[in-house]
This record gives structure tokens, sequence and C-alpha cells, in this order.
């Protein structure tokens, strides 16, 4: 009996202890939970914070809310009319321009129609006193006779070989004394007749027609 009274103080002891253990392993598990919350509240308010949108600065009274673009007008006034008061407007062109009035001399070359292949004389008018040639146009410029107009400008030129469907066409057959090829296509380029054709490597033709079966 007196052996167990004494080991009931060790018995409370023992008890007391460990309940002294306990207590302290509860406080330390909770001071961990604690600390490990924290930094897991903070991460969440930092994935909320980058996941909203972002709003504009307030740049009120910063240089950048100074200059505007493009400038708005201050008022109606600073807006000059065109055309100004007392001038006039510029008048617009056309496209494209008119072409000029195109002007001819008399008399003019002309071959009479029509010309059949069985025709032997060609005539017409032209500028008087020229020596004239008739040319086959569709065989590259080949003679088919030679003649002169006269004082009035009247020409009567032999010829042969036409050839139904060929156009021919009427030549200065000799440059007329004092000029050469340029002057004289200019010179008698007023003259010129309906069926004007000036073809490179061939001839300046200042008439031509298409022969007729």
């Amino acid at each position: 009996m007196r052996s167990q009274l004494r080991q009931a103080p060790l018995f409370l002891l023992g008890c007391l202890l460990a309940l002294t253990l306990l207590v302290a392993g509860c406080g330390a598990a909770g001071n961990a939970t604690a600390t490990t919350a924290a930094p897991t509240e903070a991460i969440a308010g930092g994935a909320l914070a980058t996941s909203t949108v972002p709003t504009a600065p307030d740049t009120t009274g910063s240089a950048a809310t100074t200059d505007t673009y493009p400038a708005p007008a201050t008022s109606a006034e600073s807006l000059s009319a065109y055309p100004s008061e007392g001038e006039a407007a510029v008048p617009a062109e056309s496209y494209p321009a008119p072409a000029a009035e195109e002007t001819f001399l008399e008399p003019r070359f002309r071959i009479d129609q029509p010309v059949t292949a069985a025709t032997t004389t060609i005539t017409g008018q032209a500028p008087p006193n020229l020596v004239l040639a008739v040319l086959d146009v569709t065989y590259g410029g080949a003679p088919l006779g030679q003649g002169r107009s006269d004082e009035n400008g009247v020409f009567s030129v032999p010829v042969s070989g036409l050839i139904a469907g060929n156009r021919i066409g009427l030549a200065i057959g000799e440059l007329p004394q004092g000029l050469d090829i340029a002057q004289t296509a200019e010179t008698y380029f007023p003259y010129r007749g309906e069926g004007f054709q000036n073809l490179p490597n061939i001839g300046v033709f200042y008439d031509t027609v298409v022969v007729q079966p």
C-alpha cells in the first residue's frame, strides 16, 4: 500500500509531461498551417491582380495630354475658303484636251472612183504642176504609172497591172525644185486627201483607194 502511494506522484508527473508535450505539438502545427496559408493567399491575390483588365494611367497634367492629333480647328474662321474672297477659281482643264480643228488646202489630192481591175487611166485632182506617181500600196509601193497635174490641178495617169482588192496610192513622183523629202511632205500635208497614209519604208500616199473587181 505504501509503495503504491509513492508511485502515484510519479504517474501524475508523467501524465502532466505528456499533456504538456501534446499541447506544444498542437501549437506548432497551428503555426505551420498559418505560415503556409499566408503565401498561398499572396499567390492567389497576385493571380487575380494579373487577370484583371488594366486601366489607362491617369495622364492629367502630363505632357501626353498637351498635344492631340490631328489638331482640332479652333473655329470656323480659321478655315480659309477656296477661292478666297476676291479671287477667281482656277478653271478645270478637260482631259484629254480637245483636238485642234484640222485645216485643209485646196485643191486636195483625190483619186476619182470607182477604180477597177480593168481601169487603164487614173484621174483626179492634186496641187497644180506636180509630177505624180500611182503605186500599188499593197505590194510595197510597186509603180503602176506616172503623170503630171496641170495648172488647175487636174491629172490623168495611164496605169497597168491593177489587181482587185489591192490598195493603190497617189504619191509625188518627183521632188519640187528646192525641196527635200521632209520639206515636200510638210508643204503638201495640208493638201492630203481622205485616204492619206504615211507608211514607213514604203512611202507617203496623199490619197488611196481599193481596186474593185
